[in-house]
């Protein structure tokens, strides 16, 4: 088995801007791709600005998504700009964009044109609705997309209005299915030569969610309802319970888990109620059952109940916040939390990458760049430019790159 990273040798010139993009490529770094972001000098990624302070003058969302990558500043409405990045294009593996659709063309970065300049080259298009269909130009957001996707309407008490998950989930699983559709294409480049276009839709990737809700009413007609404390539909009782000092989730998943929940509720009498006894029983009379479950858990603490509960082997936690989560010793023991530190902005830590792989380290490599920090080095590298050439291009000047000779057969992709 190779000790390489899984993702060296490929390159990705990475277009994507706030979050769902640069999530999906810093996924992408994390697994030994080189990721080269470009931003435009005068509108960079907004995610700079998000929050901005948290380390140093920096932001901490920004650099909680673009660790592991090199930052390149060119400004693509201008030619002289669009030509060096059209040179990056052909020593390039994988474009990554998530404008709303229609704006790369308008920027003259349409299809055509980067497979003029490379015929192998990945085009990968992450956008709110996709690239097709009535709604491919409506503004998209996350907190939109789960209104229209139907699952805001799912979350929430039955009697309180509909509620927006936590986090970006729409977001972050773009993302990840950006990152999942770039890596299949560079698959089956490598194995049938063949490379096109990915065009992945926030909102078909939220809708795909919905898995077993949506085939219940597409093939049974049956309308998903909001349940009361986050239970389980189906299955009783799996679902959020107060304590005397929180709350526990417990999970009833198959019947075997009914008797030793009701001995470490200490109620043998629930054990043998016939009422109880099936998970068919228990959904029928699910209004008396909790009743009496909510009785017996506001008895004691949350952590004594989680204790119980899990010597008698039945699945439960504790609703944790967000700060009691980071300090779990699995956390750290599993490097979900990872110390990097900034050459402008000092030491910080960020969350890790959930994929381990026993011949890769995890190790973090560098934080989050400085907006253009590697402009002159990568031109220098990638596009055979003199170093005076491409400070002129960090400079901001327009100057004609032809003028700098191509030198395009002294640079080729890392095989």
């Amino acid at each position: 088995m190779s000790a390489g990273a899984p993702l060296e040798g490929f390159r990705v010139l990475d277009l994507t801007q706030t979050l769902s993009g640069p999530y999906g490529s810093m996924l992408l770094a994390d697994l030994g791709a080189e990721v080269i972001k470009v931003e435009s000098p005068g509108r960079p990624d907004r995610a700079r600005d998000v929050g901005s302070g948290e380390v140093g003058q920096a932001s901490s969302y920004f650099l909680s998504l673009n660790r592991n990558k090199r930052s390149v500043a060119l400004d693509l409405k201008t030619e002289a700009h669009r030509e060096v990045f059209l040179r990056l294009v052909e020593v390039s593996d994988v474009v990554f964009e998530n404008f709303r659709p229609g704006v790369a063309d308008r920027l003259g970065l349409t299809e055509a044109v980067l497979r003029e300049r490379n015929p192998d080259v990945l085009v990968c298009s992450l956008s709110g609705f996709g690239q097709t269909g009535p709604e491919s130009q409506r503004p998209a957001y996350d907190y939109l997309i789960q209104a229209l996707a139907g699952t805001m309407d799912l979350t929430g008490d039955p009697d309180g209005p509909p509620t927006k998950y936590g986090i970006s989930i729409v977001d972050h699983v773009g993302g990840v299915f950006a990152a999942l559709a770039i890596v299949v294409g560079l698959l089956g480049r490598e194995r049938h030569g063949s490379s096109g276009r990915i065009d992945v839709s926030l909102f078909d990737t939220h809708l795909s969610m919905l898995t077993y809700l949506a085939s219940a009413y597409l093939n049974g007609g049956q309308a998903p309802e909001r349940q009361p404390d986050s239970a389980h539909p189906y299955l009783v009782p799996s679902q959020l319970f107060p304590t005397a000092d929180g709350h526990v989730v417990i999970m009833v998943f198959d019947d075997h888990f009914w008797p030793p929940l009701c001995a470490a509720l200490e109620r043998p009498d629930l054990a043998a109620d016939a009422r109880f006894t099936t998970s068919t029983g228990r959904r029928m009379h699910r209004d008396e059952l909790i009743g009496q479950l909510e009785e017996s858990m506001r008895q004691r603490s949350s952590a004594a109940w989680v204790a119980a509960l899990q010597e008698h082997g039945v699945p439960a936690a504790p609703v944790q916040s967000l700060p009691e989560a980071l300090e779990m010793a699995q956390v750290r023991e599993r490097d979900m939390v990872i110390h990097l530190d900034h050459p402008a902005y000092g030491k910080h830590q960020v969350v890790g990458n959930p994929v381990k792989l026993s011949w890769l380290s995890q190790e973090p490599r560098q934080s989050a760049p400085l907006l253009g920090e590697h402009t002159v080095e990568v031109l220098e590298q990638l596009c055979g430019m003199s170093r005076e050439d491409a400070a002129a291009i960090a400079d901001g000047e327009n100057r004609n790159p032809a003028a700098a000779g191509k030198a395009t057969a002294e640079v080729t992709r890392d095989e």
